[in-house]
């Protein structure tokens, strides 16, 4: 089909501009020894993937904005194998852009400083990144549809730590529930995270904590918004724009949920001092699979009361001298989180030794 019908970057609004967006030192060095290396290296430009539609990406440079297509050398990749280098929203890159031709060439995706994926499912070690360069992941859940989902926030910190971003939570569609309502979910929502995680809780309709938000993306920074369809993503970050940005679906009546909406991965500039949103299709599941970093990160201290137990292999359920459970009992750990992170570490050792039956964790 190729680019026909993708909308031209003048068509498209709060697009981020190079300057938005930081580019560390190993990039800018990275850069530069591959365009040295290059044959044509004048016609090499540093920039960045701030769109992707139908897999097409949308570059900005120092001086232009356009569509771009992959080089020769992500068509010889392994596909199963190398499907994560392959440019991604967020990444920095290195360019071609020859005299007389429209389009750029991605010659090459540049060291990602951080990288958010998923599992995908489909075959062993295959990931799909969603953004590179992150620095932080809004983990969206939306009140007044009955309990919030606190497995999906779990599963979500988890990843968002895997990759070294830090995380916060944003509670949207406050304005759908009492205010005891609110504060009996907002004391659960806490009670999982912990008290280094934000919680934010936010009303489209009534304007209410979109600064707090908002403060949660500073200037030079990038934040994945990342949600189920239908929580309310797009509405927030409408609000968050100031306008009608991005599309948004009718709430359907027979689960209170929203329609998917988001059909490509975009950036988005937040106005002011304020830095870029990435925004992602909704998710339906988000597997863990090879997460053990991430698991270790959001639950730091189960882990570091795990060192005491007598057995190195202690489930922190019924054994003799597991550190852990004493650590509950003398109210040091939490039973929500430890009940949580129990249910994931498990899924996780069950799916490690489903592709490899050698791995034990």
């Amino acid at each position: 089909m190729g680019t026909e019908g993708l909308p031209a970057p003048e068509t498209l609004h709060d697009l981020p501009a190079f300057s938005d967006i930081r580019i560390d030192d190993a990039q800018r060095a990275a850069f530069e020894e591959a365009r040295a290396a290059s044959e044509v290296p004048d016609e090499m430009h540093l920039g960045v993937v701030i769109r992707l539609d139908r897999g097409f990406p949308l570059v900005t440079c120092e001086d232009a904005c356009f569509r771009a297509e992959h080089g020769v050398a992500f068509a010889k990749q392994n596909k199963e194998k190398d499907e994560g280098l392959l440019p991604a929203v967020g990444d920095a890159v290195m360019v071609r852009r020859a005299p007389g031709h429209g389009m750029g060439v991605i010659e090459r995706v540049l060291p990602r400083r951080t990288s958010f994926e998923r599992w995908r499912g489909k075959n062993r070690g295959q990931r799909q990144v969603l953004c590179a360069n992150l620095d932080t992941v809004l983990i969206v859940a939306a009140l007044g549809a009955g309990e919030v989902l606190l497995d999906r926030i779990a599963r979500s910190l988890i990843l968002a730590r895997d990759c070294g971003a830090e995380p916060a939570v944003i509670l949207t569609k406050a304005d759908r529930c009492t205010h005891e309502e609110r504060e009996v979910e907002l004391g659960r929502v806490r009670e999982l995270v912990g008290p280094d995680v934000r919680v934010v809780v936010t009303s489209s309709v009534d304007k209410d904590g979109l600064e707090a938000a908002r403060a949660c993306v500073p200037a030079q920074t990038c934040a994945l918004i990342l949600g189920e369809s239908g929580v309310g993503k797009s509405t927030l970050l409408n609000a968050l724009l100031g306008y009608d940005a991005l599309a948004t679906g009718a709430v359907r009546e027979r689960d209170d949920m929203g329609r998917h909406t988001t059909v490509a991965r975009v950036m988005v500039k937040l106005p002011g001092e304020a830095g870029v949103i990435a925004d992602a299709p909704g998710l339906r599941s988000l597997p863990l699979v090879g997460h053990e970093r991430g698991l270790a990160r959001t639950f730091s201290e189960i882990v570091e009361a795990s060192r005491g137990c007598r057995f190195n292999d202690c489930s922190h359920t019924h054994e003799p001298g597991c550190a852990v459970r004493e650590a509950l009992e003398a109210g040091e750990i939490n039973a929500v989180r430890l009940d949580e992170f129990l249910l994931l570490a498990r899924e996780m050792r069950v799916s490690a030794q489903s592709l490899d039956p050698d791995i034990h964790i």
